[in-house]
């Protein structure tokens, strides 16, 4: 999300998921099923909103007030536009495994060549501990802002509700993602990590509002965006 004109947002074990291959024909995904460890996903499917056989909660098929998630071409991207109803109804998503507490989220950037908003923002983020249910969202929230700016958020439930935990990378072009870039988030104990390429790049406050929820991705379009020109092209969580 981008509040008051500032970038505000919201791992490595060993996989033991089995493969799960899921056929929409003539597209075919790859989907390695929910196990006690890790899950990851391709995006694949054309699906409006992301559901990738019943493993996903999106935010307005089940929590009405926020936008949903959708995937097409190998990427996932924002079903529509924030600020429809609130500047703060993101397309959001998550997880219905059953992850620990100490968890990851972690995707690949898809940024279309030259691409920003010519008249606003885009963001694309990760989310950890996140529970979606009927018009309640709530969790920690890792966005990265078109202009560079990495931030770390905690959703309080109703819509508008947040917490900024800790500063934000600067908006610069050296922090703007690329094509490719690789965003890890974790969460172990009561502290949020941010990985990019590898590099741990910002570390959250102590923060033990929630200790329960599963990853998850969103985005943040505002009036301007490419909805396709900024999102992830694939998608991997579990527990740590």
């Amino acid at each position: 999300m981008r509040y008051l004109g500032i970038s505000i947002g919201l791992l490595v074990g060993a996989s033991l998921a089995l493969a799960d291959t899921l056929q929409s024909s003539p597209t075919q995904v790859s989907v390695t099923a929910p196990s006690s460890s890790s899950y990851s996903t391709d995006f694949n499917l054309v699906e409006n909103p992301l559901s990738e056989g019943g493993r996903w909660v999106n935010g307005k098929t089940n929590g009405l007030l926020w936008n949903d998630v959708r995937t097409s071409g190998g990427m996932a991207y924002a079903a529509d536009f924030i600020g429809s109803t609130s500047r703060y109804n993101d397309p959001i998503a998550h997880l219905k495994t059953s992850f620990l507490s100490n968890q990851y989220a972690e995707a690949t950037a898809y940024r279309s060549p030259g691409y920003s908003n010519p008249t606003d923002k885009h963001e694309i983020e990760l989310l950890l501990r996140f529970q979606i249910t009927a018009n309640n969202a709530r969790g920690y929230e890792v966005l990265w802002a078109e202009e560079g700016g990495i931030c770390i958020v905690r959703w309080n439930g109703p819509l508008g509700d947040y917490t900024q935990l800790g500063g934000c990378t600067p908006d610069s072009g050296a922090n703007q993602a690329v094509d490719g870039d690789v965003l890890r988030a974790e969460i172990i104990g009561n502290v949020v990590k941010v990985y990019r390429n590898g590099s741990l790049i910002l570390t959250g406050p102590p923060d033990s509002t929630y200790s329960d929820g599963q990853p998850g991705i969103g985005f943040w379009p505002t009036a301007g965006s490419k909805l396709d020109a900024y999102g992830w092209k694939n998608f991997k969580a579990g527990s740590l």
